[in-house]
This record gives C-alpha cells, sequence and structure tokens, in this order.
C-alpha cells in the first residue's frame, strides 16, 4: 500500500525538488550579483576622479620632470652620474679661475659682489657644471687635486650664498651683528644648499665631510672664507694642485702675522688668538701638532694651537711662551662682510 501511494505522488516529489533546485540556483545568482555591484562601487570610489579638485594632478598622472627648474634631476643625469665627463671639471676650474682675480677680489680678500652681481655669468656656468659634475672624475684625480677642488668649491659656495641675498637685508632682532653681515642670513652654513655632483651639499657639509675630517690638516681652516673682515682672507688666485702647499701656507703665514690671528699682550700675560683656533678644535687635535712633546704644561687643545703657531712667531715670543705663564683668549671676530667698497 505504501509502495502503491510512493508510485502515485512520485511526479508531485521529483516536481517539488526541482522548483527547490531552482529557488535556490536563483537566489545564489542574485546574491553574487550584489557582491559585485558593492566591489564595482568601492573601486569607482577609489578611482581618482579628473573633476575632483581635491585631488593633485600627481593623483591621476604619472610624475614628470619640470625641465624648466635647472634644480630639479633628471633621469638622465641618474643614469650618467658615474660616467666620466671630464669637460664639466675643466669648466668648473675655468670658471674658479675668473672670479677669483684680482680684478674680483683684492689682496685683502675683500670681494666686489655688486659687480658679480651684474655680471654673473661664471657664477652660472660653475654652478650649472657643478651639478652635472661626475663624482667618478673626482675620484681620479690627487689628493692634492681633490683638496684644491673642494676649497675652491667651498669658498665658491660662499659667494653664491652672498649673491643670493645680496644686498643683505638685516633683521631687526639680529642686533648682535653688521647689518651686511653673513650672520644676517638665517642657517648660512647648515640649511642653505648646493647643487654638486647632482646632489645637494651645505657648506658644514663640504667643510667636515671632504676636507677638515677627511685630511686632518688645520692649515685648510685658514683657506676657507666666511665672507667676513674677521675670518680667513680670501684669495684672489684659485687653489692649484701644483702648488697648493705653497699656497696653504702663504694663507697661514699672512692671517697669523696680522692683528686679526694673534696678538700677544706680554704686560698683561695674555695670548690672544683668532677664534677659527677655537671653531676648529677638533682639527687641531686630531693633527700632528698635538702629537709634538712641547708645552706639555697646557691643555691638549692648547698644546696644539702653541704648537701651530710656533713657525709664525719670532725667537723672543717663543722664548716668552715658554718661560711665562700665561692665559689664552680669543680676539673678538669681525663680522662685517668682506666687501670691496
Amino acid at each position: 500500500m505504501k509502495m502503491v501511494l510512493f508510485y502515485t505522488h512520485k511526479k508531485h516529489l521529483l516536481a517539488l525538488a526541482l522548483l527547490a533546485c531552482l529557488i535556490g540556483l536563483f537566489t545564489f545568482r542574485l546574491s553574487t550579483a550584489g557582491a559585485e555591484d558593492k566591489d564595482d562601487h568601492s573601486a569607482s570610489a577609489d578611482a581618482p576622479d579628473g573633476n575632483d579638485p581635491n585631488l593633485s594632478e600627481t593623483a591621476s598622472a604619472p610624475a614628470t620632470t619640470d625641465s624648466s627648474d635647472p634644480n630639479t634631476p633628471s633621469s638622465e643625469d641618474e643614469d650618467d652620474i658615474f660616467e666620466l665627463n671630464p669637460s664639466s671639471l675643466a669648466l668648473v676650474r675655468e670658471a674658479y679661475r675668473n672670479i677669483f682675480t684680482p680684478e674680483l677680489v683684492s689682496d685683502k680678500g675683500l670681494v666686489k659682489y655688486s659687480t658679480l652681481k651684474r655680471k654673473r655669468y661664471d657664477v652660472l656656468d660653475a654652478t650649472r657644471e657643478l651639478k652635472k659634475l661626475s663624482p667618478a672624475v673626482l675620484m681620479r684625480l690627487s689628493k692634492e687635486e681633490r683638496i684644491a677642488f673642494w676649497i675652491n668649491t667651498y669658498n665658491f659656495c660662499t659667494i653664491e650664498l652672498i649673491l643670493r641675498y645680496y644686498p643683505i637685508q638685516p633683521k631687526w632682532w639680529n642686533i648682535l651683528y653688521p647689518d651686511n653681515s653673513i650672520m644676517q642670513i638665517t642657517g648660512a652654513w647648515e640649511k642653505e644648499f648646493f647643487w654638486i655632483q647632482n646632489q645637494q651639499y651645505n657648506l658644514q657639509e663640504i667643510e667636515q665631510g671632504y676636507l677638515l675630517t677627511r685630511y686632518e690638516d688645520p692649515r685648510i681652516c685658514f683657506a676657507l672664507s666666511n665672507a667676513s673682515i674677521g675670518g680667513a682672507t680670501l684669495r684672489n688666485k684659485s687653489y692649484k694642485a701644483e702648488c697648493l702647499d705653497e699656497q696653504l701656507n702663504d694663507q697661514v703665514k699672512q692671517y697669523l702675522t696680522s692683528t686679526k690671528g694673534i696678538q700677544l699682550d706680554k704686560d698683561n700675560q695674555v695670548l690672544k688668538l683668532s677664534t677659527l683656533f677655537q671653531k676648529y678644535t677638533e682639527t687641531f687635535l686630531a693633527s700632528e701638532y698635538a702629537e709634538i712633546k712641547r708645552f706639555r704644561n697646557h691643555k691638549a687643545e692648547e698644546r696644539a694651537w702653541l704648537n701651530f703657531i710656533q713657525p709664525y712667531l719670532s725667537q723672543e715670543d717663543i722664548r716668552y711662551l715658554e718661560t711665562t705663564p700665561f692665559k689664552i683668549k680669543f680676539i673678538e671676530v669681525d663680522w662685517h662682510l668682506n666687501e670691496a667698497q
């Protein structure tokens, strides 16, 4: 009897099962389509809208290089930076020879900034070629050539910095320094940058990274101009490898035999030194002058300073310093701009 009933309703049961399958399949398709629509909506919301003013151009277009900005490094520069291209170095040296001349820099290191401001062809040439200069070219130079290059470059960058702000406008709160002083330029040694070898450097990085820390020669301290009358005297000839020792020795001699370098007051038992000695203490301590067995009753840095200046003193003054107690003090710096009037 049960079998008869099963066969009687078999068609109805199969129809119900087929209907259930169709309903399930339809429901599944609806849910899948809804999920896809949601994903598409999210993707379109995340995509940049060209009409959206809140989006920058770089969000909807690939980055491009502004060829009008000479300080913007190009991909071509980056590819060629280690390729040998000595022409840039030759052009830089030529520009330096045209800038460090008696016509623009006096024997006392005073610079005709107004002339350079009007006729700055060589300044522009040096700036452009310094940026293009390949590190591979400098790596092939001798020690003397590298020192000469970086001293010239430091002094050139100092001049170029002054020209950026010339005539210098004094800041009302900076009353401790003259109106026409590099000290009126905020962050002159740390926050002002120069393109060299397709990299940006400040004056402090050039001074320490490429000169003083690397070569530990205190004579270099007296070759680096800080654009002030009281600082190291700017030379009116560029430094050259073939006569570098002679030039550095001459720089030290000129500076230390002037009143801004050394003042010996025997009456008050005081030796006054330029603040350059104090500023570059680490350079003197790292030099051979700190190892000389002389003036051993003084502090380490004072011993290095005294051993350094000894060749530039008279025998009488040397005997005085060796036999008489004295104090070391520092000469007040004249921060007026080293400008030729």
